[in-house]
């Protein structure tokens, strides 16, 4: 559920996104004259390594403003002809309002804007629970974004932004994150090779057919699905031999279940086991999958 924001609630929750940014920050603003408050809000954000990318309009930026800018030396500056929506957005909260980066609007204009979040957020002064918006609020914000940061004019960039063609995780599509994962897969699969896959209409996974002979295998949001592709009498067969020996943690750093045979088999992370790490998750799920195709081996005699 999104949040209603007036201008208390706009000057208590920018700085806090922008200070609770973790890795990328992008601040869609055509006017900025920033107060004492959000210029130490972005210097934080900044000396924590946070990636800035700040949009501003064309021309409406004066040569003081943009020193005290240019000075965080992880910034990423652009200007944009047209630009007049008010946007801040740091992978987790978004948020669109009336209020620019201007310390005139902050004490004294009458400015409203919503807060939308993809995690459980406290509320306010009543402490209650705000849950989690609707994925699509999300992807048409970031669709805007990410065609305004393409229409504007590139002023700095960062060594980051340089290293990496200027790549912005948090306003990658689905098919871009899917292509990551199966970039990343590919290097530690070596022969088993995945592919994105449009699963509906905006939901891509990363896919491998024929992982085994008649067995693909699906890398889905928080878990593996493995798909076993046999006429009906042996998938039959396979399942029922399975739930026999069913124990949904019998493989170590993971739990399955399978409770249909016309439905995949699902291969979730037991998070006692640490994730942290990218090419140890892999091999992770390299020995999960694989103890999966084994005991499909022993139990169909393939």
């Amino acid at each position: 559920m999104a949040l209603f924001l007036n201008t208390p609630k706009l000057n208590y929750w920018i700085p806090k996104l922008i200070e609770e940014s973790e890795e990328e920050l992008i601040l869609i603003v055509p006017y900025i004259q920033t107060s004492e408050n959000v210029l130490k809000a972005l210097n934080k954000a900044d000396s924590n390594g946070v990636e800035i990318t700040l949009v501003y309009r064309e021309n409406k930026l004066s040569d003081y403003e943009k020193s005290k800018l240019l000075a965080l030396k992880n910034i990423n500056l652009l200007h944009h002809p047209n630009v007049h929506c008010k946007c801040y957005y740091n992978g987790d909260l978004l948020i669109v309002g009336s209020m620019n980066l201007y310390e005139y609007s902050e004490k004294n204009n009458r400015e409203m804007g919503m807060l939308m979040h993809r995690c459980d957020i406290d509320g306010d002064e009543k402490g209650f629970k705000i849950y989690n918006d609707d994925k699509e609020v999300f992807d048409d914000g970031i669709q805007e974004i990410r065609e305004i940061i393409n229409g504007a004019s590139l002023e700095k960039s960062n060594d980051k932004a340089r290293e990496r063609s200027f790549e912005i995780d948090i306003i990658k599509t689905e098919e871009d994150l899917a292509r990551d994962l199966c970039d990343r897969l590919n290097k530690s699969f070596l022969n088993k090779k995945f592919k994105p896959f449009e699963i509906n209409d905006k939901v891509w996974f990363a896919k491998c057919d024929n992982y085994f002979d008649k067995v693909d295998v699906i890398f889905e949001y928080k878990r593996i699905a493995i798909k076993f592709k046999l006429d009906q009498e042996e998938l039959i067969k396979v399942y029922n031999a399975w739930v026999n020996v069913y124990d949904e943690y019998e493989f170590a750093g993971f739990k399955y279940y399978w409770n249909d045979p016309y439905q995949e088999l699902l291969l979730y992370r037991d998070f006692n086991f640490d994730w942290s790490d990218d090419n140890i998750k892999d091999k992770k799920y390299y020995e999960g999958i694989s103890s999966i195709i084994e005991k499909y081996r022993k139990l169909s005699n393939k």
